[in-house]
C-alpha cells in the first residue's frame, strides 16, 4: 500500500493545469491592459479636440 495521501497521488498533473490558467489570466489581463489604453487615448483625444 502507497503512503502517498489521495490528494497528493496526482500531484503532477496540476501543473499542467495551473500551468494554463496562469497563462489564461496573463492574456486576460493583457487585454483588459490593451483596451484600457485605448480607451484613454480616445478618451485623451476627444477631450483635447474639444477643449483644444
Amino acid at each position: 500500500m502507497s503512503s502517498i495521501p489521495p490528494e497528493l497521488e496526482f500531484a503532477d498533473d496540476d501543473g499542467d493545469n495551473r500551468l494554463e490558467r496562469r497563462n489564461r489570466r496573463i492574456r486576460v489581463v493583457a487585454w483588459v491592459v490593451v483596451v484600457s489604453l485605448i480607451i484613454a487615448g480616445g478618451g485623451s483625444t476627444v477631450l483635447l479636440t474639444l477643449f483644444g
